[in-house]
């Protein structure tokens, strides 16, 4: 084995998530990969494989990005699923082409469940205990608005993504908290604590 072989995994795993976000998935090839990580193609050769094993890997780190954006433990649980929102909405504006390899499957993500890790991760059934908790619904209540503010959140930040919708990120962020209040009025919260739910 050649000295570029010791090239990290990481390393090129970093450089690939870069290079997703600068430019998008159809910009990564063998080639361009070890281009940017500055070695021979030969490290990504034994580290991956093939492009396609190197494809998941991405698709699990990319998640593994986003999901260390997220916000999650304060005493408001509404407010922490609001700001988790928001991250996707400012990566909807900062890193399009990030989110259209998770949200389009660019990338094979539904391989490592892409982004319905959020419908299935325990700390989320936790946050849903939480949410019903505070606002007296039952489970399958909290379960639902979270559900419904996941696919609405995601369409949204699609439709920014891909330049289908033309709004300001303080626009976008004011449509998640109108959703939210709106799910909470409709299911009986008071308008008044329903809008300060998002303080």
């Amino acid at each position: 084995m050649g000295r570029n072989v010791r090239i990290p995994k990481e390393k090129l795993l970093q450089t690939g998530l870069k290079m997703l976000i600068r430019d998008g998935y159809s910009s990564i090839n063998i080639t361009s990969l070890a281009k940017e990580a500055g070695c021979s193609t030969q490290p990504v050769a034994w580290h991956f494989g093939n492009m396609e094993s190197f494809r998941t890997e991405l698709a699990g780190y990319a998640l593994e990005y986003v999901n260390s954006k997220m916000s999650r433990g304060s005493d408001n649980p509404l407010n922490d699923f609001l700001k988790n929102g928001s991250v996707y909405v400012d990566m909807a504006f900062d890193e399009p082409k990030l989110v259209r390899f998770l949200q389009l499957d660019e990338g094979g993500c539904r391989s490592s469940k892409g982004l319905g890790f959020l419908f299935e991760d325990k700390s989320n059934a936790v946050l849903a205990e939480r949410i019903a908790e505070k606002y007296s619904f039952d489970i399958p209540t909290a379960r639902r608005l979270m559900q419904s503010a996941v696919i609405y959140t995601q369409g949204l930040v699609s439709l920014i993504s891909s330049g289908i919708v033309k709004c300001t990120r303080e626009e976008a962020k004011r449509l998640l908290m109108d959703f939210g209040i709106t799910f909470l009025i409709g299911v009986g919260v008071p308008k008044d604590k329903a809008e300060r739910a998002f303080d």
